[in-house]
């Protein structure tokens, strides 16, 4: 049973992996041009050939588990949460806890995005609270609905006169 003081869910959003198409293109052009590079190496001793064959591969390798790394964690733990009283950000476990955003201290939610961005329909909302607080929330899919969605329910949060608790 739910308390009646509970804030009731709006909409949830969270790292689409389509956020990181371009940093898999720059890994693959990066790969790409070590492994091409190595071919031009061939009047190396057969010593050198062969370490640096196994440095160039290593070096692919650790770059592609770091690519696969960041996109899972993001994807699995960025978590942007509205309600109808506030806007939860969620970062996992590498970063501090971010306060809330009080919906009733909102100022703007404006949604961007590149070149890439939208041919792969995902980008940034850019959250500004009271203070001059501004929050940017990246690799969201329909960054413009969600925005609006934000931009809405704080003008619900006004009329009904909802703001942070007391204390």
């Amino acid at each position: 049973m739910s308390r009646p003081d509970a804030p009731t869910d709006r909409a949830w959003r969270g790292y689409h992996p389509r956020a990181a198409v371009p940093h898999v293109l720059l890994a693959a052009a990066a790969s790409a041009a070590l492994l091409a590079g190595r071919w031009y190496f061939d009047d190396l001793s057969w010593l050198a050939a062969r370490t640096g064959a196994l440095v160039v591969y290593a070096v692919v390798l650790v770059g592609w588990a770091g690519v696969v790394a960041v996109l899972a964690y993001r994807a699995v733990t960025y978590t942007y949460r509205l309600t109808d009283r506030a806007l939860f950000i969620d970062r996992g476990w590498c970063f501090r806890p971010e306060p809330p955003v009080w919906l009733s201290e909102l100022k703007t939610a404006t949604a961007g995005t590149t070149w890439a961005g939208r041919r792969t329909g995902v980008g940034r909302v850019w959250v500004t609270a009271a203070g001059g607080r501004v929050v940017r929330l990246a690799g969201i899919r329909d960054p413009g609905g969600f925005a609006a969605a934000i931009v809405a329910a704080a003008g619900r949060a006004r009329a009904e006169g909802v703001g942070p608790p007391a204390g």
